[in-house]
């Protein structure tokens, strides 16, 4: 299951943040990593066999489920060409979405709340092997001494959820600048070993 956490959407200039500013158009969002990259994971999994399905935190009406074959894909990737942010003014806890029992998770997600790791604990108690894809942009160089001083205070309360994540056995894959070139190589060996231990499920 592709769990895709759209709830907000953020560009790399903090200033744009929170629906301040205007993102440039050649700079990707978080969105954008979390579409591309959640697109590349069902493209491989589709094509090693594996039934994938796909939530979207922002819009929980319409999950898509598991199902297989290039039909199935074309239908995941226009699921993710709709996932956007909800407004801010409904937003509310997320709760776990109901996922098949055999199902491997991957949350793509930029971790700047705690929810995901809410979501990931629910998911691990009820026997879920879980991936998360950090979808954050590579932040640039914050000059404003006001907006400095809250992304420090976001950014190492960040850095504790990963290493919270990390301490509990939980795998993060970082999906922005140079670290994204090396995820393809983790995936694979992340899947491989996640299919080798759901009951059921041959390598």
């Amino acid at each position: 299951m592709l769990v895709v956490d759209s709830r907000d959407e953020v560009g790399p200039d903090v200033r744009t943040w929170r629906g301040y500013g205007i993102i440039r158009v050649d700079e990707p969002t978080s969105l954008d990593l979390a579409r591309h990259a959640a697109a590349s994971v069902a493209t491989a999994l589709v094509e090693a066999g594996d039934r994938v399905g796909l939530e979207d935190l922002a819009r929980r009406r319409r999950p898509l489920p598991p199902s297989a074959g290039r039909r199935h894909l074309r239908r995941l990737v226009h699921g993710l060409a709709l996932a956007h942010p909800k407004d801010p003014a409904s937003a509310h806890r997320v709760r776990p979405p109901q996922l098949p029992a055999d199902a491997i998770v991957y949350l793509f997600t930029t971790l700047l709340d705690d929810d995901p790791l809410h979501l990931v604990r629910t998911w691990r108690t009820a026997g879920h092997p879980v991936v998360v894809i950090d979808t954050l942009p590579d932040v640039h160089p914050v000059i404003e001494s006001h907006l400095a001083i809250a992304w420090q205070i976001g950014r190492l309360e960040r850095e504790d959820r990963i290493a919270a994540l990390d301490v509990e056995g939980i795998p993060v894959v970082r999906w922005a600048g140079s670290q994204r070139d090396q995820a393809a190589v983790r995936f694979e060996a992340l899947a491989h070993a996640a299919r080798r231990h759901v009951p059921g499920r041959t390598p």
